[in-house]
């Protein structure tokens, strides 16, 4: 009776062979089926649960066919959305590029444009740095607005109240949890204004007394004293010595080449004398920027820099009437060329900003690139505009600078594989491991990533050692 009442199907299960890949491609799989007896019960009856598992593989099979379908549809069976990815990433970085290379104009330029209005204020009549760098660090003030004003086009969610709340308190932790307050302003704007102020003062008193494209090749070599401060204060890793260390030597080299060229003596040694002093100062400012601020966003550097301008209208204004009156420096207020002061001021704004935002627009390779291209355009507006020669010794000196300042730009892991050496196996990296290890092991724990502690059971002992493996 049992018999009677089971359903006597053949179903087949799936022992299939897929013939070939060109069967798939076609859109239909090639199966081979064979009767199995594994499928059935003792007495040769299928029953249900068996039927649906066969059910089953079939639709996996055909499932598989037309994956396999899908998959060769957008060419190498790669799926359609890893294809679309590429696509999007590759119009992206062409996006980035293309605003890379409208970005290094902009700043090329910009700073060009300033330094040479800079430069052109100085007349028998006006001689005063203190007032280029006070009406200059004044047009600061308009950062934050202009941001705000462009976050509201861009960023429809800060039209309104609330939105320009959280918009201006994600910008004020640039000044840490307590916000923009009294004690932040003077613990932290004060210094950096000081800074600021004298930085741009040097410089600006330097392109009195040498060519602009004299001050601009030898301000570059910032990135020296940059990379020597980060060690000092950042405590970062003094790592590729044969990469950084050529190109400390190189700036080195290239400031000496410029100043032998224009030589030691009188007016010209003050000038070379405070462009070094700038690229110092600027190497400070950026270095306790990075200890104290850390990495901030746009938002973050346009209210800085407004505050920043703001302090500089309200406190550093004595410093002008104390020059005048000592006789540092000499000018008369109908004599003040105010077109070359506001064309100066206004493409140092342009220069600020174009800095602040192209990083989140391009790489900050081009951002970097923007400013050795100043050099070269300073040297030919001196050329071209004032009938200043650049000899060979400064060419020589500026190419050295440049090329020290591009290998600064090489990422490390680049200079390690430059230098043959694998990660973390340099020198000094090895004499820091060899200290550490030998503290990991007075301690009895491990301290560095750089020693792997692998835990064993010993069965029979019944407890853990420590297997230490030294990474070469």
């Amino acid at each position: 009776m049992e018999d009677e009442k089971s359903t006597e199907l053949s179903v087949p299960t799936v022992d299939s062979e897929f013939k070939s890949k060109d069967n798939l491609s076609h859109g239909k799989a090639v199966i081979e089926t064979s009767f199995s007896s594994q499928a059935e019960n003792k007495n040769g009856i299928m029953t249900k649960g068996d039927q649906d598992t066969a059910k089953a593989n079939l639709l996996d099979v055909a499932a598989t066919s037309d994956e396999i379908d899908a998959q060769e549809a957008t060419g190498d069976g790669v799926p359609q959305s890893d294809v679309s990815g590429r696509g999007t990433r590759f119009s992206e970085n062409i996006r980035k590029t293309v605003f890379g290379l409208i970005i290094v104009i902009g700043i090329a330029v910009s700073w060009v444009g300033a330094t040479q209005f800079t430069q052109s204020t100085y007349s028998p009549d006006f001689s005063s740095a203190s007032v280029n760098v006070w009406f200059s660090t004044s047009w600061m003030l308009v950062c934050y607005p202009v941001y705000v004003l462009g976050a509201s086009v861009f960023l429809p969610r800060s039209r309104s109240v609330e939105g320009f709340k959280n918009l201006y308190s994600e910008s004020e932790a640039v000044f840490g949890r307590r916000g923009l307050c009294l004690r932040t302003f003077a613990t932290l704007t004060v210094p950096f204004a000081a800074c600021w102020a004298v930085t741009n003062y040097l410089y600006v008193y330097a392109l009195g007394k040498i060519a602009a494209a004299d001050v601009t090749a030898l301000f570059s070599s910032n990135t020296a004293f940059i990379y020597i401060f980060s060690w000092l204060w950042l405590h970062e890793r003094l790592v590729l010595l044969p990469a950084r260390s050529v190109s400390v030597l190189m700036s080195i080299g290239g400031m000496v080449l410029i100043s032998y060229a224009d030589g030691f003596e009188g007016p010209t040694a003050l000038g070379i004398s405070f462009s070094i002093g700038s690229a110092i100062g600027s190497a400070v400012y950026k270095v306790l920027f990075k200890r104290y601020v850390g990495n901030a966003s746009s938002g973050q550097v346009s209210l800085f820099l407004s505050v920043l301008g703001i302090f500089n209208i309200l406190f550093l204004w004595p410093f002008i009437i104390i020059f005048y009156y000592t006789d540092v420096e000499t000018w008369s207020f109908d004599k003040i060329p105010w077109d070359y002061l506001c064309g100066s001021a206004a493409l140092s704004v342009a220069f600020n900003f174009l800095i602040n935002f192209g990083i989140a627009l391009t790489f900050p390779l081009f951002i970097a690139l923007g400013t050795v291209v100043g050099i070269p355009l300073n040297a030919v507006v001196d050329l071209i505009f004032r009938g200043k020669d650049f000899s060979n010794f400064k060419i020589g000196g500026s190419v050295l600078v440049i090329v020290g300042f591009l290998i600064m730009l090489i990422p490390e892991n680049i200079q390690q594989k430059a230098a043959c050496w694998t990660e973390g196996s340099c020198p000094w990296e090895r004499r820091r491991r060899a200290r550490e290890d030998l503290r990991a092991d007075d301690a009895g724990v491990d301290n560095h990533g750089a020693i792997d502690a692998v835990e064993t059971k010993c069965p029979e002992m019944d407890e853990v050692s420590v297997q230490v493996d030294i990474q070469p």
